[in-house]
């Protein structure tokens, strides 16, 4: 972290309670730490990105993606920064530009799980297979407690009952994973065991019964065998 000045060594608290809400997800409490530490030290790479933490852990990723940006400005080597803003630019959609991003990253720091799932969802994302298996490996390599890597390691898996190795053990680290249930789903409707993918897509409606993709997975089941899962 970038020193702090000695009369402002307060605005470290501030940042640091930020972190302890960001990490329980009590993102309005974690805004305004964020805030008050910015206004003692508007240029501090490391505050600038914690605010950015937030606005992208609630969707807002085009904000997030200007507070990184504004990080990296300040601290050009900072990799955590490079390695937000291109998680930022993938949830936008922006698959080329967070591969460039990344590939920054990874020239800064090239040992970190983190790094290598995003640079392989941003591969796999522009039909880069081969390239995104590889990365996505090094990530099971570095970090194998990331739910999603092992959601995007069963999308590559041809044979079900080995998708399903992948995705129970990324159920298993976050039973509430829609995109981790929804593919199990999807999966057991393929093998033929209708009762259970019923029964998991049952758990993702629960969870969220607004989400579109849930619902299409319903109207999806419904057409296969001819009912509703629940």
């Amino acid at each position: 972290m970038r020193e702090i000045p000695k009369n402002k060594r307060y605005a470290l608290g501030w940042y640091n309670e930020g972190v302890t809400l960001l990490g329980i997800r009590e993102y309005e409490e974690a805004t305004t730490f964020f805030d008050n530490a910015l206004k003692a030290i508007p240029d501090h790479p490391d505050f600038l990105i914690g605010k950015g933490d937030v606005l992208l852990a609630t969707g807002n990723y085009s904000e997030a993606h200007h507070f990184y940006h504004k990080a990296i400005e300040q601290e050009p080597e900072n990799f955590r920064a490079w390695m937000r803003a291109g998680v930022a630019l993938l949830r936008m959609g922006k698959n080329e530009k967070a591969l460039e991003t990344f590939e920054k990253a990874k020239d800064i720091f090239e040992y970190d799980g983190e790094l290598w799932l995003g640079y392989g969802i941003a591969l796999l994302n522009v039909h880069r297979t081969a390239e995104a298996t590889e990365s996505l490996k090094k990530a099971m390599r570095l970090k194998p407690n990331q739910p999603a890597l092992w959601y995007f390691l069963s999308t590559l898996e041809k044979n079900d009952e080995d998708a399903m190795k992948l995705l129970i053990r990324g159920n298993r680290m976050d039973p509430g994973n829609i995109d981790i249930l929804l593919e199990m789903s999807k999966r057991l409707l393929h093998m033929e065991l209708v009762d259970k993918s019923a029964e998991t897509l049952k758990k993702a409606y629960e969870i969220d019964s607004e989400n579109m993709y849930i619902r299409r997975a319903v109207e999806h089941f419904r057409k296969k065998t001819g009912k509703y899962p629940f």
